[in-house]
């Protein structure tokens, strides 16, 4: 049997990630192993936009290596399962002409428009990272595939 195509559309995974909240960024340490982090983050451009601490462990791991994947999904039932892993570098940024933009977009998504506060807190620091490969399933698709598939037989 071929392999159902049950991935997002450009439209579809724009979509999903501008309104999802949580991605688990995925690092690793100077010996190999993986640590995984639930971050807020912001979908603009193309670019995922995270925002975390210095000296914590996922930005000890990015100095090691920037190479990172970032899983963002949601469903409770099989059926309804959906998601994304984004992967390649993450950076550290202090200056990119997006990062108002990116800020507004934030202070709406997660903070009721008020104003977003890492500039005047202590070692916060702005992530990004620019996919250099995206997967995606959508499981709600399958019905509609399965058809497809059926009327190519």
């Amino acid at each position: 049997m071929a392999k159902l195509d049950l991935s997002l559309t450009d439209e579809e995974l724009a979509a999903f990630l501008v309104a999802s909240r949580t991605v688990r960024l995925a690092t690793v340490d100077e010996g190999g192993h993986p640590h995984v982090v639930p971050l807020w983050f912001v979908w603009h451009d193309g670019t995922l936009f995270m925002n975390s601490t210095l000296g914590n462990r996922s930005i000890r791991n990015l100095e090691v290596s920037s190479e990172a994947a970032g899983c963002v999904d949601d469903g409770e039932a099989y059926d309804e399962l959906r998601g994304v892993v984004l992967t390649g570098p993450v950076e550290r940024i202090d200056q990119d002409p997006r990062l108002d933009a990116v800020k507004a977009l934030w202070s709406r998504k997660y903070l009721g428009g008020s104003p977003v506060p890492f500039d005047r807190w202590l070692n916060r620091v702005w992530l990004r990272m620019v996919p250099e490969r995206v997967s995606s399933w959508d499981f709600r698709k399958i019905p509609e595939a399965r058809a497809r598939a059926a009327a190519k037989r």
